[in-house]
């Protein structure tokens, strides 16, 4: 009887398009991981620029290369990389951003501890274009271990964490299901809370991961066109529409008044790039979210600075 082959024990996928100028880091941070059971899945949008050739140039049996010519967006370039991954346990690693060489063999021994768990996340770094360290994003000072529903408050209360430094075993996928196409900004958002809600976890404060802030990013582009806001309280409302009455009546106006204080560093952050039409649009939604928000000083200070900058 022929033997049947294992598939990889995780699925590294980065989900690419256009991205060939931090690409390389990205593979070379994957392919330095002390635990070397895993898939590592490029899902390409159909880039224009140099990224095939750029893959072409890593001799690694682990690499998958998959190019499509329809692009869906990231929500969708997303799903693919759970669509085509085979490993059983699956993680997603941003064009930009880069992983910390025990990152996979931490998750994997914490998930061997807590069987009952459906992801790990870890803390991680802030790293520039350049790759210098600005900070740390840590949640939690300690290990935290959850069942479902545990961390959902405080996702609710803002964004605790990210996609990046998060492994989720195959059946919470399946659990879970897929990015929302319909929504352009803060899917990832959308997507956590959906899995924190379902499943129990495991959170690590050891820094496992970077993320790169830069000028080419996707959040830059939101915070400068100021499109973050309408789609966020979309996507806090209905999370907040799914809960029990017993819990919304406690949580949903503290959620939508943290909503409507991370509307004005939005705010602020847009009139940082020179966009006072931006600005308005936080400072729109902060006070659709929370009319609250309209006796604080600082909302009519970026009202006025909004104001004379456009």
């Amino acid at each position: 009887m022929t033997p049947v082959e294992s598939g990889p024990v995780f699925s590294v996928c980065i989900p690419t398009y256009n991205g060939a100028d931090y690409l390389g880091e990205a593979i070379e941070s994957a392919l330095a991981q002390t635990f070397g059971g895993f898939e590592l899945l490029i899902c390409d949008d159909g880039s224009t620029d140099a990224t095939p050739k750029l893959v072409a140039g890593f001799r690694d049996a682990r690499i998958r290369y998959e190019r499509f010519a329809q692009n869906l967006g990231q929500s969708g370039n997303f799903n693919r990389c759970i669509e085509h991954s085979r490993g059983e346990l699956w993680t997603l690693l941003s064009a930009d951003d880069r992983l910390l060489p025990g990152f996979l063999e931490h998750a994997r021994s914490a998930l061997a501890r807590h069987a009952e768990a459906g992801f790990f996340v870890a803390a991680y770094r802030r790293i520039d274009s350049r790759g210098s360290f600005l900070g740390e994003k840590r949640p939690w000072p300690v290990e935290r271990v959850v069942t479902a529903g545990g961390l959902l408050p405080e996702q609710l209360l803002g964004a605790q964490f990210n996609t990046l430094g998060l492994v989720v075993r195959r059946q919470s996928l399946s659990l879970v299901g897929g990015f929302r196409p319909d929504v352009r900004w803060g899917h990832d958002w959308d997507w956590i809370l959906r899995l924190v809600a379902h499943e129990g976890g495991v959170y690590s404060p050891e820094a496992l991961a970077e993320y790169r802030e830069h000028e080419g990013s996707g959040t830059t582009e939101a915070l400068r066109a100021g499109t973050n806001g309408v789609a966020e309280l979309r996507i806090l409302r209905e999370a907040l529409g799914r809960l029990p009455r017993e819990a919304l009546d406690g949580l949903g106006p503290r959620a939508l008044r943290s909503f409507a204080l991370r509307q004005l560093f939005f705010a602020e952050t847009a009139l940082g790039f020179g966009s006072g039409a931006a600005a308005l649009e936080n400072l729109r939604h902060a006070a659709a979210a929370s009319p609250w928000v309209m006796t604080r000083v600082t909302f009519w200070t970026l009202c006025v600075r909004a104001l004379l900058r456009r």
